[in-house]
């Protein structure tokens, strides 16, 4: 039971702490890759699908052209609706007018299948996929762009800030999480190569990008599918795109179990990328950032059982089983007196073991044969 123990805080503190503390610390050994920017304007298709979007889709096309006009590319802007009702496909019209393609497909039938009718139109060398209701910075694009002068480069990663709310919530943990995994995305980049996007905004060569199967998260397919044809991804810090999140706990629930479902699907299609004898470093960072993290949640409901079973070994395993349950009901608190979050430490605790929960409960799914296909955006006041 010791050995178990520690076997179990091994994995968990590797995963956690340890794998992102062993990433900075190599890629601070290592010189930043130069940029290579294009010699010749691109052609890129810039892609935003949206399912009722009315409340954001205008702002989205404003922020889009006056990207595209930053740029000495070619952009072709593509807004793909997915069954809205509310007025997106009108609005996104007018506001877009000939500088803007709208695709509008009724009845709903999923986002996925929105990304492959636009896929289907494709013209361009680069593909820019983003959502609706995340807003670019300037120079966001063209600094997302400016790496395709590398023939190696396969896709572009862009990164998020989470807008803040008027007062500490969900939010707030949401922005923290994001910091920390943009650095391990950074740190990555200048090893074996960033191991996936987030769907906010990133981009792809056109040569990698083929129909998507409907029931896989899209941004992680498209991702791993420019690493598995010879391709590095890159992460690109300067290319932020600002989103607003939900303070619904259990809205944010529900999306994060189903993308670990999704997520783990694409994964498992691509398992392939963990031999380190085919993907080389980008095997292991894939295996640490992407499947023990995963575990993790297993890992801990087993170290709090191996450490009840041990309360008889002496004051040490007594502490460590008082931090534990102090976690949890931290985390309890969080999850039933919401007015409680305001306190960091049971802010944090309950984000850190929702966000556990919930990739739990997707594996669950994911094995249980669940396939998610069709949902609504999580946010606060949308449908």
């Amino acid at each position: 039971m010791t050995l178990l123990f520690w076997i179990l805080v091994g994995l968990i503190v590797y995963a956690t702490i340890g794998y992102p503390l062993l990433a900075l610390a190599l890629a601070q050994l290592r010189p930043p890759r130069p940029v290579l920017e294009p010699t010749d304007p691109l052609a890129v298709d810039f892609v935003i699908p949206a399912h009722n979007e009315s409340d954001v889709i205008a702002e989205k096309i404003r922020n889009t052209l006056v990207q595209s006009a930053s740029v000495s590319h070619a952009i072709r802007i593509l807004v793909v609706s997915d069954g809205s009702g509310d007025g997106t496909v009108d609005l996104a019209r007018a506001e877009g007018g000939d500088a803007v393609e709208v695709i509008d497909i009724q009845p709903r039938q999923g986002k996925v299948n929105a990304l492959n009718r636009a896929i289907d139109r494709l013209a361009g060398d680069i593909v820019v996929f983003s959502d609706a209701n995340a807003m670019l910075v300037d120079g966001a694009l063209g600094a997302l762009l400016q790496h395709y002068g590398d023939p190696d480069v396969g896709g572009v990663c862009g990164a998020i800030r989470i807008e803040k709310a008027a007062k500490a919530g969900i939010a707030s943990s949401e922005g923290l999480y994001w910091r920390y995994d943009q650095a391990v995305k950074a740190a990555e980049s200048r090893l074996g190569g960033a191991v996936s996007a987030q769907g906010s905004f990133h981009s792809v060569r056109r040569a990698h990008v083929r129909p998507l199967p409907l029931d896989a998260a899209d941004d992680f397919t498209l991702s791993v599918r420019a690493v598995s044809g010879g391709g590095r991804l890159v992460f690109e810090p300067a290319a932020i795109a600002v989103e607003t999140v939900t303070e619904k706990a259990q809205k944010e629930i529900t999306r994060r179990i189903r993308s670990t479902e999704r997520g783990w699907r694409a994964l498992m299609t691509h398992s392939h990328l963990l031999n380190p004898v085919r993907s080389g470093l980008y095997a292991v960072q894939l295996f640490s950032h992407k499947v023990l993290r995963r575990l993790v949640p297993f890992l801990m409901v087993a170290l709090f059982v191996v450490n009840l079973a041990l309360l008889g070994q002496g004051a040490f395993y007594q502490i460590t089983f008082a931090l534990q349950t102090l976690l949890y009901a931290a985390g309890l608190i969080g999850l039933l007196v919401p007015a409680a979050r305001v306190l960091p430490g049971i802010r944090h605790a309950f984000f850190g073991l929702m966000a556990l929960g919930a990739m739990a409960l997707g594996l669950i799914n994911y094995y249980r044969g669940k396939r998610s296909t069709i949902w609504a955006p999580v946010r606060d006041g949308a449908g």
